[in-house]
């Protein structure tokens, strides 16, 4: 099966809804193709405050939101798995696993991957255990929070949430003593050679089973926020496309990438901050900048 569109949108997300949006509203034959579900990692967000118009509201309502408005402008989605694409030429085409798709301007919007710390925090994710220091700071303000470390990987993210939280304790897998020594925030401590074997908690985490040093401790704590690195799923048009050294898609300020005709949004993209508003954003100017001249 081979399809072809004007400007067919690679990722579900909020970016990839918005670029669908306003691609849509220029009168283009649009599509979304998405390998899951639309709404992205926002379906999956328990609570949400910073994003404007929303006091409060979770994230599969806000996500369904933007599904409403994709619905009511017929926007097609079709779900497949997208294993390969080529980008040159006049006429972009990219092969899913169950057909072939092509379209005069790409919009790649496939997100990121948070990497795992492989226990049982998905028990407590939304419920004390984030991916996203900026996202979720303010859920806990003047409270204790550790930060689950790799080789420094948390350093940053801790900095920021002890402007926030009460104490902050990073909890890094390697040595940190020289760290630990020149560390002048004076909320923020660190712990090397420790392992998380177990979050516990009913409701909400409420402790960390760890070794450190090869020592069995219990730290209570009333967050752990994961920050052993991200990995754009920017694999399948990487070796196409420019990009950072982590594999973040360079695109100039049209979201416009290396290659004419193939727009970047949103978590994917290199040199912006990871937020719904800012995907919303870079999603907006792609949907418009893909449909000028086709």
């Amino acid at each position: 099966m081979e399809r072809m569109f004007d400007v067919l949108i690679v990722g579900g997300g909020v970016a990839g809804m918005s670029a669908a949006i306003y691609a849509k509203r220029s009168g283009k034959n649009v599509a979304i193709i998405e390998r899951a579900t639309l709404g992205g990692v926002v379906g999956t967000l328990n609570k949400i405050e910073n994003f404007p118009s929303q006091k409060e509201i979770d994230g599969f309502s806000l996500a369904q939101l933007f599904v409403k408005q994709v619905n009511s402008l017929e926007i097609e989605t079709i779900f497949d798995d997208i294993v390969s694409a080529k980008l040159d030429g006049e006429t972009k085409t990219v092969v899913g696993k169950i057909g072939q798709y092509r379209a005069k301007s790409i919009v790649i919007a496939t997100g990121l991957s948070y990497q795992e710390l492989g226990k049982n925090e998905a028990e407590f994710l939304g419920r004390g255990v984030s991916y996203c220091a900026v996202c979720d700071a303010n859920f806990f303000k003047g409270q204790n929070v550790c930060v689950v470390s790799r080789k420094g990987s948390g350093i940053k993210d801790a900095k920021y949430l002890s402007n926030i939280a009460a104490n902050v304790l990073v909890l890094d897998e390697a040595d940190m003593s020289i760290f630990a020594q020149a560390n002048t925030v004076k909320n923020m401590n660190l712990l090397s050679n420790t392992t998380i074997e177990k979050v516990v908690g009913k409701d909400n985490v409420e402790a960390l089973e760890c070794l450190v040093g090869g020592e069995r401790k219990t730290i209570k704590t009333n967050g752990l926020f994961v920050c052993l690195g991200r990995s754009p799923k920017s694999e399948i048009f990487g070796d196409k496309l420019e990009t950072d050294r982590q594999g973040f898609i360079k695109t100039d300020e049209n979201m416009q990438t290396s290659i004419k005709g193939v727009y970047a949004v949103g978590d994917v993209r290199a040199g912006v901050m990871k937020q719904i508003v800012t995907a919303c954003s870079d999603g907006a100017i792609a949907g418009k900048k893909a449909t000028e001249g086709i």
